[in-house]
């Protein structure tokens, strides 16, 4: 698939959904200085941003991995959301709950875990680190893409040995979330970075190729209080 045919498809992106919240907001403003509304009337319900995060990686995850970082996005929302609406009170109580879906979560991993190859072939990558690291080495052929999550845990891609056609676009959706990824990909590659942090942020350390017909990975997501980090 060319990089043109690939942008068509992309949807809500960090970048889309940054540049409609700025939007949002200096039309707020305007209005408020205008004396048309009142800006923190509506300012209350800024948690819903996370909420459209969400549910927009949901509808665009191809795995496991980008509809678990697109639930944590909704549950975090909702929660500030709630709280901030008075609709749920003593909500925090509860945060025992989210321990014991999490250890469900790894348990149920850990009893469905087969020897880890020296390798992984396959086309579109899956990586979910929950309260642990995930270590992946990363030897396709036709590299596609993938989804990558981190939830209080982390992990290291490899991406050195993987190969693209020329003049291709591969796009990995991360998520971190009190976490954060440390990603290595070939010299031959042009990345691309479209991450938006949240008290968090990512770094770009790569070489980029003089070559226009080079693969291109693009990188896209969000970061909550973790960071990403890409190299050669």
């Amino acid at each position: 698939m060319t990089m043109t045919n690939q942008h068509a498809r992309l949807r809500l992106t960090g970048q889309l959904i940054t540049g409609l919240v700025l939007a949002s907001l200096g039309i707020l403003f305007t209005l408020d200085n205008l004396n048309v509304l009142e800006a923190r009337d509506f300012l209350r319900y800024w948690p819903a941003i996370f909420v459209v995060v969400g549910v927009s990686q949901i509808l665009q995850a191809r795995s496991a991995a980008g509809t678990i970082g697109g639930s944590i996005w909704i549950l975090i929302g909702g929660v500030m959301l709630g709280e901030r609406l008075e609709l749920i009170s003593n909500v925090f109580r509860f945060w025992p709950l989210l321990l014991i879906g999490i250890g469900g979560y790894v348990v149920w991993q850990a009893m469905s875990r087969r020897e880890a190859p020296l390798g992984d072939r396959a086309d579109r990558l899956s990586a979910i680190a929950i309260l642990g690291g995930v270590d992946r080495r990363v030897l396709a052929t036709s590299f596609a893409g993938g989804d990558v999550t981190a939830f209080m845990g982390g992990g290291k891609l490899d991406l050195r040995e993987a190969t693209m056609a020329p003049a291709t676009e591969a796009v990995v959706d991360v998520t971190t979330v009190m976490g954060g990824f440390e990603i290595k990909v070939p010299e031959s590659w042009n990345v691309v970075v479209d991450i938006v942090p949240f008290m968090g942020g990512y770094e770009d350390k790569t070489r980029h190729p003089a070559d226009p017909a080079a693969p291109r990975l693009r990188l896209r997501g969000f970061v909550m209080m973790g960071g990403v980090e890409v190299r050669n």
